[in-house]
């Protein structure tokens, strides 16, 4: 059984309107059909959800074959009144009897595979496997001890310094979501985020972590920053933002040294709603940053209609950036982009000393990564900011990472 959910269908009603939106389903179904036949049944879910129902002895391989053909075309461009429309499509899948028992577990499977996919590789096919049903148990007890926690005594935060590339000058710090857990120790943001996302908690976490985190950047010396991220629920209604205003505006801190961080993938999610948060936020003094800016499904002209004042290049693309031409041109041009937009340039993942040496050939950025600090401690903070910039002992590698 496959689940596909299109990638980047929300903005076209956005942009377009639900007719537009509509009839482009109805496209998507048309290319979907393509592949029916006796052993293939094809069926709309809601939404921009549908499913595949495979009979017969299939090989994995065959599988993984046709979910590619279908994620090539959910890819290909939809002409919709001369309109070209690019959308893309995540696959999920699972067999039976190999991974699943019955039919409601084939069907929960191939969704979490969906999940795995969105969140790990969009617009390809994931295969359900054991290392997912692995998975799936560690979620499953991750989940439990999340819904049960304490939020305010097992949760804090970390900080950890952006710099600005030709100075050393520490410019900010970014806050980051640390959770000590009574039953299952050290559990990584990797891990709980997404977790704490799908089941509805991430704005219970938010309001204390932010409080936390103001809390602690009112001891930093002006013009030092705080960076905190906020995650698609936390702009998601209208509640969930006043409460994330409320808490700046009684925190004491500059708002016009706070920098709210959202993913360009949360901004695609509901970029009208997210327009709405970000000019809230705005209006108090903050600064907008786009998180891992270049992973995303944007176009230009919908940046900018954000009020944006940052553009956070994601790790990915520094990686290797040094030795890698292909790298090294897209930061180029995500780094003149930022330029021309008047926004300010945060570079992301920074490790080596080949990697600093060919961002700053790109010009002045500010940077973040292992190779200046891994995340440090509210007093490690302090520390850093007494010590002279050409003081600190810079050379982190990955494998301190917290």
């Amino acid at each position: 059984m496959g689940v596909l959910d299109l990638d980047g269908f929300k903005p076209v009603n956005d942009l377009y309107g639900h007719r537009t939106g509509d009839r482009l389903l109805m496209l998507v179904a048309e290319r979907l059909n393509s592949v029916a036949s006796d052993t293939v049944q094809v069926s709309r879910l809601g939404g921009d959800e549908f499913a595949l129902v495979i009979k017969g002895d299939i090989s994995n391989e065959a599988l993984l074959a046709l979910g590619k053909h279908l994620c090539d075309l959910m890819h290909e461009s939809f002409e919709l009144s001369d309109m070209p429309i690019q959308i893309g499509a995540t696959l999920g899948m699972a067999t039976f009897p190999a991974t699943a028992d019955n039919a409601t577990q084939l069907f929960e499977f191939a969704d979490y595979a969906l999940y795995q996919g969105k969140n790990h590789n969009p617009g390809t096919t994931c295969l359900f496997s054991a290392s997912h049903r692995e998975q799936l148990h560690t979620d499953g007890v991750t989940e439990q001890a999340l819904r049960r926690a304490n939020l305010e005594t097992e949760f804090h935060v970390m900080f950890q310094p952006i710099i600005e590339s030709c100075t050393c000058e520490t410019v900010a710090f970014e806050a980051l979501a640390r959770w000590n857990s009574p039953e299952l120790g050290a559990v990584s943001p990797a891990h709980f985020i997404p977790i704490a996302e799908r089941i509805g908690m991430i704005n219970k976490l938010t309001a204390p972590l932010l409080t936390h985190a103001l809390e602690k950047a009112l001891s930093w010396p002006a013009p030092i920053r705080l960076s905190f991220n906020l995650s698609a629920h936390d702009c998601a209604t209208w509640e969930s933002v006043s409460t994330i205003v409320e808490i700046i505006e009684n925190s004491g801190f500059d708002a016009s040294r706070l920098d709210l961080e959202i993913t360009e993938t949360a901004v695609m999610q509901d970029i009208a709603q997210v327009q709405q948060a970000i000019a809230q936020f705005r209006q108090l003094g903050c600064g907008i940053s786009l998180d891992d800016f270049g992973t995303g499904f944007s176009s230009l002209s919908q940046l900018h209609a954000l009020a944006l004042t940052k553009l956070k290049i994601d790790r990915s693309f520094v990686t290797g950036v040094h030795d890698n031409p292909a790298s090294y041109k897209i930061v180029k041009s995500l780094v003149a982009l930022s330029l021309d937009m008047s926004l300010g340039c945060v570079i992301e993942g920074v490790e080596t000393q080949d990697e600093l040496n060919a961002l700053t050939s790109l010009g002045c950025t500010m940077v973040q990564g292992y190779f200046y600090s891994p995340p440090i401690s509210f007093a490690e903070t302090l520390a850093w900011l007494e010590t002279p910039d050409d003081e600190r002992a810079f050379g982190y590698t990955a494998s301190c990472r917290i």
